[in-house]
């Protein structure tokens, strides 16, 4: 633009030049008839200005192409500069979705997680109360047993010093069972649980070696006859029990179960 300005400065000193005679142009005036007429006569050189008009319409002619060629370069560049804002702009939002969907994704996540520790946290609590109450049945389990180890040490030694009791009275008595056995025909086995086998000899004159037995069982309050042999009659076999049960006198019982044996002539 300062050329043209340039330019433009320099035609109109010019056309000043040649309107006032002061400039470097050729042009001269001649009066011929100076002395004749008044009107100026001059030769102007109409070839050097268009001489100068074609070198500033060729200068000009080239600032404006150059000018042009800027305008459409910076044009273009600013095209294209717009064209990658607008493709950053459409990555951004294109990451900006993106990044909202991961953000959307991870408070899902985060919510789940949540409810997983709650429910983990509630677990935890259910499964402590329940070890604490086993822990307390553990501990009443525990002292019941040592209670009942107590108890049945305790019930020991007293079997012990019973058993030995037993066993010191069982020497004793042995003797004295083998004397009563034999001289007055009565042994007493043990048949079963709560069932005992009473076993007589000497009942009969013609064989004194002849076993006559009944079988008791004791496990009820009434006493049951469970067998005899050789079979009484009904009705003294039925009231010699009835009387058992009724005094509860077994020594009597004994001695009327020989006593039946005898009477019966079997």
């Amino acid at each position: 633009m300062t050329s043209l300005v340039s330019h433009k400065s320099g035609i109109e000193t010019h056309d000043a030049a040649i309107s006032t005679g002061t400039g470097n142009s050729k042009a001269t005036f001649d009066s011929p008839m100076s002395t004749t007429s008044n009107i100026p006569q001059f030769s102007f050189d109409f070839d050097k200005l268009r001489r100068n008009m074609d070198a500033f319409q060729a200068r000009f002619d080239t600032y404006i192409a150059n000018d042009r060629k800027r305008i459409l370069e910076e044009r273009n560049a600013f095209e294209k500069d717009m064209a990658e804002a607008r493709e950053h702009e459409q990555h951004m939002s294109n990451q900006i979705e993106h990044y909202k969907e991961k953000e959307a994704e991870l408070v899902q996540e985060s919510s789940r997680e949540r409810q997983e520790v709650q429910e983990t946290e509630s677990s935890i609590a259910e499964f402590t109360r329940k070890k604490q109450d086993l822990t307390i049945l553990r501990d009443a389990v525990v002292a019941q047993i040592h209670e009942t180890q107590s108890l049945l040490d305790k019930k020991r030694a007293e079997r012990s010093v019973d058993r030995a009791k037993f066993l010191a009275q069982s020497s004793l008595n042995a003797p004295e069972l083998a004397f009563w056995e034999q001289n007055l025909g009565l042994r007493i086995e043990g048949f079963k649980d709560d069932q005992l086998k009473i076993v007589y000899s000497l009942v009969s004159e013609s064989s004194w070696n002849r076993e006559y037995y009944v079988l008791v069982d004791l496990s009820d309050h009434e006493y049951e006859v469970l067998r005899c042999e050789p079979q009484l009659e009904n009705s003294v076999f039925e009231g010699i029990v009835a009387r058992l049960n009724e005094s509860r006198d077994f020594g009597r019982f004994l001695i009327d179960i020989r006593k039946a044996f005898k009477a019966s002539g079997l």
